[in-house]
């Protein structure tokens, strides 16, 4: 799904992958409630400068059981000096940002299979002051493959021209 987005957009593109990053949990030690940061030094400064300067962020990951990979919430929790914005007074206005959702998930398609992946990362945006443009979800990816799927493949190029 990325490589498809990717594709298809205009600009400078830099790719965060989880997986390869070195982040610690939140300890909910509150340093950020009153400090635009956050007490943990580690890979995550640097994402947060790269969030910061980012006009466009998608954000995609595998659904296991119902919501995002892993090492994803990890850097989702860390972004809580995003949401302590509001306790600060430096929130950032929703719109300063486009953003996207591409979500897949490998079970066969079922009722409300991306809702809490969804709700976790729409509100994740927001924090960031992103405008969320479209959601792309990819189900039945353990027998099919995206990039064998049409349907999904025209989804993701049309949330591609969205940021052209």
């Amino acid at each position: 799904m990325i490589d498809i987005f990717v594709e298809n957009i205009d600009g400078d593109v830099e790719i965060i992958n989880s997986y390869e990053e070195n982040i610690s949990p939140c300890i909910d030690c509150r340093y950020c409630w009153e400090n635009r940061g956050c007490s943990i030094k580690d890979d995550m400064q640097e994402i947060y400068n790269k969030i910061d300067k980012a006009d466009n962020i998608i954000i995609a990951s595998p659904v296991y059981f119902h919501t995002v990979s892993g090492p994803l919430k990890i850097i989702i929790d860390r972004c809580q000096v995003y949401w302590a914005g509001v306790l600060r007074g430096d929130k950032l206005d929703v719109g300063s940002k486009k953003s996207g959702i591409l979500l897949c998930g490998g079970a066969p398609e079922f009722d409300k299979q991306f809702t809490a992946a969804e709700i976790t990362l729409k509100g994740l945006l927001k924090d960031f002051g992103a405008r969320c443009l479209g959601i792309v979800t990819a189900s039945n990816t353990d027998d099919k493959n995206v990039k064998d799927n049409a349907d999904v493949i025209t989804e993701i190029k049309e949330l591609s021209k969205a940021f052209n």
